[in-house]
């Protein structure tokens, strides 16, 4: 497959990005309208099954499409925070269409982290995108569709399912964040890995980046936690209304 030039990735992306925007408004009223239970199950199995195939085209690209990638455990694993984020997602979705009784606490702690890492990293990330490793088409798109389809099911989640982020999710959500850095902490000192991007900054223009290591870390816990209370506002102000 033939390799795209910088500006054709940013092209495509933000192009594939207003397009998605679309998506969310339009699921967005869809679940918030219907009525109809079996309408919604029916939805939410086109939306897993579409989360999955987004997963096998990734990974199915990295290894047969594109000749300038070459995966290795040192940076595909799906251990980021938005890879995170998106298997949450999924997991929600699956909860919430199941005909079996899961733990309630358990069901609104996936919500929670799920909707953090979707309009926390995957928002950041979609809006300071970073191309490393993405090199044609079908990559511009998966990169894409890993962010956006979180939203994606986290929009669903709540206006479908009325799944609702609360102060106890804030911290909830922070603490689960910041328990992760152990074990990945961990896997990138075996691996020489950098994920979560412990070990340096992402290649992105982000100006909540400051700093080398490890400052830049230090400064975003605080912006981290900050920016998760701005995320529950929505939730407190519908609550009072």
């Amino acid at each position: 497959m033939d390799t795209l030039s910088p500006e054709k990735l940013y092209y495509y992306h933000n192009l594939l990005t207003m397009i998605m925007i679309f998506v969310w408004l339009i699921f967005s009223f869809i679940g918030f309208k219907i009525q109809n239970k079996q309408l919604i199950k029916n939805i939410s199995y086109g939306l897993i099954g579409f989360s999955i195939i987004q997963e096998i085209l990734d990974y199915f690209n990295r290894i047969f499409l594109d000749e300038l990638y070459t995966i290795s455990f040192v940076s595909d694993l799906p251990l980021q925070f938005c890879s995170i984020g998106y298997y949450f997602s999924l997991l929600g979705i699956i909860m919430a269409v199941s005909y079996k009784k899961y733990n309630k606490k358990f069901e609104q702690f996936i919500f929670d982290c799920a909707y953090v890492l979707g309009f926390g990293g995957a928002l950041q990330a979609m809006i300071t995108v970073d191309f490393t490793g993405i090199n044609n088409m079908i990559g511009v798109f998966v990169l894409n569709w890993q962010h956006s389809i979180i939203i994606l099911n986290v929009l669903w989640l709540i206006f479908a399912y009325k799944k609702r982020f609360n102060l106890k999710g804030v911290f909830n959500a922070f603490i689960f964040m910041n328990v992760l850095i152990i074990p990945i902490g961990i896997i990138n000192y075996l691996l020489d890995a950098n994920y979560m991007f412990l070990c340096s900054p992402p290649k992105a223009n982000s100006p909540f980046l400051i700093g080398q290591w490890p400052t830049y870390l230090i400064v975003l816990e605080f912006i981290c936690f900050a920016y998760i209370l701005i995320l529950f506002l929505p939730f407190k102000l519908l609550n009072k209304k």
